[in-house]
């Protein structure tokens, strides 16, 4: 029997290479297994509702804001706002992006080179180093201690070579909920690379406010953004700062992304940084609420899974160890056997092993629940 060619029609194409080995994250992995029983202490979402005033502007901004193109960088009168007491200058020093995940693509691409380097925390972050192997660049991890999750910053000094070209901080964390202090950054600052400073949150703290990197170089960018603070997740709007030099090839890379940020949610930004009374109130308001969400997901902690952890200082996560080898099985048992979706520690790095990443942006219920939950599975002699 003669053997018919195939049609070229009906074969797989070949997924390009800078997508091998990338896959959806487990955060996105975990969520999936969710049922309507499910309590979600997985997505870090904030469950801060808006209030009165916030839908006010934002139906000002639907009803009277342009639904046309903005500038790539944004609207200036919202860059005005972002760059307001600094020395930025609005108008070549800070872009207006969808949200801080493209606002890091965009920055990636413009300064990662296949053959470049880029330290990244572990734990942290799950994006930044599939984002550096996007760009063709190898991702190097530094490591946080984990007996306390502090930042060992002559270890991440000995890991900069001649390849590295950026170096990613995130503080507040994702998923330690760890502040850096003022003098390590400083010194990560002055270490000669590029410094990418994710300080998505940044408003969501407990003690006092962290220290944000603006400004300590010229070799720091900054990204910033509205969707932890103000519940915007689905709005995408978040920011770049940096020197107009740095800032350049950023804007082009971001032009060729999105185009710009939506004008909607750029237009309702402005709103609620022009309005500096009100923002202030309502962050208040959002770090009260998380605090006492934070206090239960303690207690709860303490009593179901007998572990005591240090407070987190800032962000809403608690990242807490758990009698498990692979906390992939155990946190994917848990969500089809226990009904709770936590996320698996080793989804944001080496270090994460033996831990999950627990959210407590949930209501307070929701929160104890979970929790108990998981005690009762462990109890059980769940593993």
């Amino acid at each position: 029997m003669t053997q018919q060619p195939s049609n070229p029609a009906t074969q797989q194409p070949r997924v390009a290479r800078r997508l091998a080995n990338i896959e959806l994250s487990l955060i996105r992995q975990i969520n999936a297994l969710a049922t309507p029983l499910c309590v979600n202490l997985g997505i870090g979402e904030p469950n801060v509702e808006p209030d009165e005033t916030l839908r006010e502007f934002a139906v000002r901004a639907a009803s009277t804001g342009s639904w046309h193109y903005t500038p790539n960088a944004g609207t200036l009168g919202l860059r005005k706002r972002i760059a307001d007491g600094s020395e930025f200058d609005p108008k070549s020093e800070v872009c207006v992006t969808a949200g801080t995940e493209e606002a890091l693509f965009s920055i990636f691409q413009a300064y990662a080179d296949p053959g470049d380097e880029v330290l990244v925390p572990n734990p942290g972050f799950l994006s930044y180093a599939p984002l550096a192997r996007i760009a063709g660049a190898t991702p190097v991890p530094y490591d946080f201690d984990p007996s306390d999750w502090r930042l060992d910053i002559d270890a991440l000094l000995r890991r900069i070579t001649s390849k590295t070209k950026l170096i990613v901080v995130n503080s507040p964390s994702n998923p330690l909920g760890s502040v850096i202090d003022r003098e390590t950054l400083q010194r990560i600052a002055n270490a000669g690379p590029l410094v990418v400073s994710d300080e998505v949150y940044r408003e969501i703290w407990y003690d006092e406010p962290p220290v944000s990197m603006l400004g300590m170089s010229d070799n720091v960018i900054v990204v910033g953004g509205m969707s932890k603070s103000h519940a915007m997740t689905g709005l995408r709007l978040g920011w770049v700062l940096a020197g107009e030099a740095v800032m350049k090839p950023i804007v082009t890379a971001h032009q060729y992304v999105a185009t710009c940020a939506s004008a909607f949610s750029q237009s309702l930004a402005e709103s609620i940084l022009t309005d500096a009374a009100w923002n202030r109130t309502w962050l208040e308001r959002v770090r009260a609420q998380f605090r006492e969400q934070r206090e239960t997901a303690l207690f709860s902690i303490a009593r179901e899974l007998e572990v005591t952890i240090p407070p987190p200082a800032g962000a809403f996560y608690a990242f807490v160890p758990v009698p498990a080898c692979d906390t992939v099985i155990f946190a994917k048992t848990l969500a089809t056997d226990a009904a709770v979706l936590v996320i698996p520690g080793i989804a944001f790095g080496s270090l994460g092993e033996g831990f999950v990443r627990i959210s407590y942006a949930a209501p307070l219920d929701a929160i104890g629940t979970g929790i108990e939950r998981i005690g009762r599975w462990l109890r059980a002699g769940g593993r």
